[in-house]
């Protein structure tokens, strides 16, 4: 049984959903959410892998522009980023060294 296919489809999916967050993230109405299932997702170090790495950047882009404007959640917001941060040895250098 070959895997590769299985790991591939994995991470289209992964990455697939990731985007979904991010679209989320951009409204107050539904950051909390996804800034919620982000936050648990990121309490797996597998989060941090190579094949996620944009994706979840492109996220915490998002959470880094809007959590401080009305009707985000900033605390939430903060929270991410310190987890993300807390991980960044996991990251390639140029995402490493990202100011968000």
């Amino acid at each position: 049984m070959n895997t590769l296919p299985s790991m591939d489809r994995h991470i289209q999916q992964t990455n697939d959903r990731l985007q979904c967050i991010k679209q989320h993230l951009q409204n107050p109405a539904n950051f909390h959410s996804a800034a919620t299932e982000l936050l648990d997702w990121c309490g797996d170090p597998r989060a941090f892998q190579r094949p996620f790495e944009q994706s979840l950047m492109g996220c915490l882009t998002v959470v880094s522009r809007v959590a401080a404007q009305q009707g985000f959640d900033l605390d939430l917001g903060y929270r991410l980023l310190a987890v993300c941060a807390a991980n960044r040895d996991k990251f390639t250098p140029k995402s490493a060294g990202k100011t968000l």
